[in-house]
């Protein structure tokens, strides 16, 4: 199973990014990918699901205006990030994502991977506009999920 995920390449283009300043519906982190990208993460959680702990690291896209105006929260990002770290270990019951320097660590078990793997399918066509809970803590910051740019399949209409 481990060289299963060992033998993962990344594909696609992965948005990470968090406001500087954010009012309360803002905080937290907030994600979007190209169709491709989303797949190439599912691929990759599909790959970790099940298996021993493990990690990969999956590349960033700098976050652009253009990404910034689908939520239209504001333009101003907190930190530019190049890297994803993705640590599975399967009896994390939580979803965690800590900055470190221009790396994110992203730690997922098995309990909330689904979850996670259905946020990036949804995204995927054309979807957005949802957080999933990271946590049972209540007061725990939902990850948002946006459309791409052009890829807004909304009321069954593409943008």
């Amino acid at each position: 199973m481990e060289e299963w995920v060992n033998q993962w390449r990344q594909d696609g283009r992965l948005y990470v990014w968090r406001y500087a300043d954010p009012r309360r519906s803002w905080r937290g982190w907030h994600f979007t990918a190209d169709p491709v990208g989303c797949r190439s993460i599912r691929n990759l959680l599909d790959r970790m699901h099940g298996g021993p702990a493990c990690h990969r690291t999956a590349r960033i896209e700098p976050v652009t205006e253009k990404i910034l105006n689908v939520p239209k929260f504001g333009k101003k990002t907190a930190g530019r990030f190049e890297k994803l770290r993705i640590e599975y270990v399967p009896e994390f019951d939580d979803l965690r994502l800590e900055p470190e320097a221009a790396m994110l660590t992203m730690t997922i078990g098995a309990r909330r991977l689904r979850k996670l793997s259905a946020a990036f399918t949804e995204v995927e066509i054309g979807g957005g506009d949802f957080g999933i809970d990271t946590s049972d803590d209540r007061k725990s910051d939902p990850w948002m999920f946006w459309w791409m740019p052009d890829y807004n399949y909304h009321y069954g209409k593409r943008l």
